[in-house]
């Protein structure tokens, strides 16, 4: 989760982040074909993804934001460090997987925080990500927390064309509607942080949605479009 989202008061238990973890976990587990994995998480935020990435190997955490980091408990980790994605203090081909979820839009030079995540990639390592979908629904959401921009599937191919395979995928399209008309409603408002705090109801309902979607990406069932795009490049 993002420090940003955090101070908001978003909890992990919410159908969005329930829902992102889901997806990881599906996706990793059909793309990692060993486990017991040497892991780089580059903008951890506070964490809420790591249960599952301790499930495939030992995780290394990297944010710029101290107060984030302080927030992962100890047995998440294996090694924690506060730095610039651009700028990694590893060596080359260190890591089998690195993953950086909701990261590079933050970053003004995301093409250097790209090539230092496969610089420190073994070869035939993966780079699984992902990154806010389609400029025009940039809106008070984004500036509030610190997003550059949204990604289209053509910009993140040019920027990720030093990998020998790159796929790359919608997420949230079943509330892909609801939430762009928000958003664009908002668009040129101040800047705050999505209220995504339902009922009990809905929030199940979100969930079982994204769940269902997350079951069609798993078979190959992509969806044409999402409020985010996932990637999975391997090096």
């Amino acid at each position: 989760m993002d420090y940003e989202d955090y101070k908001a008061g978003k909890s992990e238990s919410s159908f969005w982040f329930k829902g992102k973890r889901n997806l990881i976990f599906t996706i990793l587990k059909k793309n990692l074909i060993k486990k017991n994995l040497k892991i780089l998480s580059i903008g951890a935020g506070t964490g809420d993804e790591l249960k599952i990435l301790n499930k495939f190997g030992d995780v290394y955490v990297v944010d710029i934001n101290k107060k984030a980091l302080d927030l992962i408990p100890k047995n998440l980790y294996s090694v924690k460090k506060i730095c610039n994605a651009i700028e990694l203090p590893f060596e080359d081909k260190t890591f089998d997987l690195v993953v950086s979820f909701d990261v590079f839009e933050h970053i003004k030079e995301d093409y250097l925080a790209t090539k230092e995540a496969y610089r420190v990639l073994k070869k035939d390592g993966i780079l699984f990500f992902s990154v806010p979908a389609f400029q025009f629904l940039y809106s008070s959401h984004d500036r509030a927390l610190g997003h550059n921009r949204r990604y289209s599937k053509k910009q993140l191919k040019s920027l990720l064309k030093s990998f020998k395979k790159i796929k790359l995928f919608y997420w949230n399209f079943f509330l892909f509607l609801p939430i762009s008309f928000i958003r664009l409603i908002k668009k040129n408002s101040k800047p705050k942080v999505d209220d995504d705090r339902l009922n009990l109801f809905l929030d199940s309902l979100f969930f079982k949605l994204l769940k269902l979607e997350n079951f069609f990406i798993f078979y190959e069932l992509c969806p044409p479009f999402g409020i985010s795009i996932f990637g999975v490049c391997k090096k």
